[in-house]
């Protein structure tokens, strides 16, 4: 000790320390705080200041090389802290890995191949204890007394299974956070044991007090949908969700629609998939008839991508449905979102992505081919089809006007039916879609128009007759 010894074999000794806890500040701040790390000077060229034995590189180069060893440095530390028995070091990298999953923009499984694997370890004891009797329960048609014994022991549980089942929630939690990155998706739908217990949690009962585990597991499938390949109508991943699209849980049918609308993005599930399923389709048309729009867009999304697989699923879908399938769909171009504004939409779509195409090229095409469909010369509308003929109708007649102006739909609707009586004019409901495109309503209108009162005595605003239409107007009714 005298000699100096004890303090060199405690520097070799703290060294690997020191340096992992160098590295991580510049890790903390080039990935958390978007800040440029320059590494010391000192752990640059060495101890006590010598360049003898190192290289001094340009900013750029030194940034590169610490940010390797910190990548070394991180994956080393998370996946030795999940292999130990130490109940701190493994709460500390559930912590870690939680906000690092939440944060991280580009990270990708690939560079740290058994992560999952780690992971589904702590999964393994709850889904033994808990979530596979469930299921097994749920299979046997025994009286609820048989299982009174089984219903108290999972609820009154212990203080360890509540820990188990709150590690198997970060568990999910990390893994749903990534797989948000495109880079992960395929990754995950791959891995067999965590598909196994993927499927196994949203099997889950309704009632089931592990609700909040059937959702995790339901938005990671959702996620991973566009990588998984099913291989027959009987498929479990399609059976799992067609169940789930017959509950009564919202939330639980809103992931099933969006789960089977991403598989068939897929080219090689189309062969299974163009085939429709008439219970499936039946309970899909009842959505569209619900008073919500998350549920309706999500039917509708699903029914787009579905009639545009190879097949006949178009023409199934229009002799499956009991009414008039084209009038329903028709009503829906008149809809107003209450959720997504008009000034935002625009802004952010050129952006997002529709299942990996980026959304700019669909909207070019979509462009393209409302170039190709321009509107004709409505002032010869005499000669036009519908709904040309009935938009320069109400483009001659009518004009804007101010907020103090109205006008009787039922009026407007009856000059129209007297004018082409003979030549099979609009009905009131798509006569009334047409008007609105041409002579835009306000909100209380448009809101009015899709309460319970008849739209024949719609009032409509800021419109008028042109000059020297009103007269005509009254000659003919």
């Amino acid at each position: 000790m005298e000699a100096g010894g004890y303090n060199q074999v405690m520097y070799i000794h703290l060294l690997p320390i020191y340096r992992f806890s160098f590295f991580q500040l510049g890790w903390e701040q080039e990935m958390h705080w978007h800040q440029f790390w320059t590494p010391p000077q000192d752990e640059v060229k060495g101890k006590g200041g010598s360049a003898t034995n190192t290289v001094i590189r340009p900013k750029d180069e030194a940034r590169h090389t610490a940010t390797a060893h910190i990548d070394e440095e991180f994956r080393s530390r998370i996946l030795l802290a999940l292999q130990s028995s130490l109940p701190n070091e493994v709460d500390w990298v559930f912590n870690t890995l939680i906000k690092f999953s939440f944060a991280s923009e580009n990270f990708c499984l690939d560079f740290m191949p058994t992560l999952v694997d780690h992971l589904v370890t702590f999964v393994e004891p709850f889904f033994n204890k808990y979530v596979q009797p469930d299921v097994n329960n749920r299979k046997k048609n025994d009286d609820d007394d048989d299982d009174l014994g089984y219903m108290l022991h999972r609820v009154f549980c212990s203080k360890e299974d509540l820990e188990i089942f709150e590690r198997t929630l970060q568990v999910f939690h990390i893994i749903r956070n990534f797989s948000f990155l495109d880079n992960n998706i395929r990754h995950l739908a791959h891995h067999d044991t965590l598909r196994h217990y993927l499927m196994t949690g949203i099997t889950l009962s309704p009632s089931s007090q592990f609700a909040e585990l059937t959702r995790q597991c339901l938005d990671i499938l959702e996620n991973i949908a566009p990588q998984v390949i099913v291989h027959s109508p009987d498929d479990p991943y399609l059976v799992a969700m067609s169940y789930l699209l017959l509950s009564n849980d919202r939330a639980l049918i809103l992931g099933a629609i969006r789960s089977l609308t991403r598989v068939a993005v897929t080219e090689v599930n189309e062969r299974v998939l163009c085939i429709p399923k008439v219970d499936l389709m039946e309970r899909l048309f009842q959505l569209l008839l619900v008073d919500d729009e998350e549920l309706v867009a999500a039917t509708l999304e699903y029914f787009y991508q579905y009639t545009s697989l190879r097949g006949d699923f178009g023409t199934q879908l229009v002799k499956t449905y009991p009414g008039n399938l084209m009038g329903l769909l028709t009503g829906f171009l008149s809809y107003k979102s209450s959720l997504v504004p008009l000034s935002s939409t625009t802004n952010h779509y050129i952006n997002e992505t529709i299942h990996g195409i980026p959304a700019a090229q669909l909207a070019a095409s979509q462009n393209a081919r409302a170039e190709q469909a321009k509107i004709p010369d409505l002032t010869d509308y005499l000669n036009l089809d519908e709904p040309f003929r009935c938009l320069g109708w109400l483009k001659d007649i009518l004009e804007t006007g101010n907020s103090n102006d109205t006008l009787a739909l039922k009026e407007c609707f009856n000059r129209y039916q007297e004018k082409f009586s003979g030549n099979k004019p609009f009905g009131l409901k798509e006569f009334y879609t047409v008007l609105v495109i041409a002579f835009p309503q306000p909100a209380e209108v448009q809101k009015a128009a899709a309460g319970p009162a008849p739209l024949i005595d719609l009032v409509l605003q800021n419109i008028k007759y042109g000059p020297d239409k009103r007269h005509e107007g009254k000659n003919h009714l």
